[in-house]
């Protein structure tokens, strides 16, 4: 348990380094890179799968609600329990570091989708303009027959 939460902790770490080069990409406008370093993650998503499916695997032998690392350190000799805890504390912190990082960069992403379409609305003409067009059939409503003098 303890090598697998050190393959975790290490993929994640990857990922939050990746989210990080992602952001610069963002503000650099870099899609090539930015499409590349979204292959790279795939590639940690299904590792980090394949490794959080072989630890449920581990903790199978434990009750559906007790499946946590927690319970099951307390199985292990006292230097095992207090190395994976801390292994589990590091994974944490690393994963709301990375939660915060990929929110920054969500946020960056849709303030550059709002400026492009800004730009593209000012680029592109509005097709109600209030021009004259001789081809326009919506002219001015009838005058009324009655008119008042005040």
């Amino acid at each position: 348990m303890i090598d697998l939460m050190q393959k975790l902790l290490k993929l994640h770490r990857g990922l939050l380094q990746l989210a990080k080069q992602k952001t610069e990409a963002i503000k650099k406008s870099d899609v090539v890179t930015l499409q590349d370093m979204m292959n790279k993650e795939q590639t940690y998503v299904m590792a980090i799968r394949q490794l959080e499916s072989e630890r449920m695997r581990l903790l199978a032998h434990l009750h559906e609600e007790e499946r946590t690392i927690r319970r099951y350190a307390e199985q292990l000799e006292e230097t095992e329990r207090a190395t994976l805890l801390q292994l589990a504390s590091d994974l944490s912190e690393t994963i709301a570091r990375l939660k915060e990082q990929n929110e920054l960069n969500m946020q960056l992403l849709q303030q550059s989708l709002q400026f492009i379409h800004f730009t593209l609305d000012l680029m592109i003409p509005n097709e109600q303009d209030v021009t004259y067009d001789p081809k326009r059939t919506d002219e001015l409503p009838p005058r009324s027959s009655f008119e008042a003098k005040t």
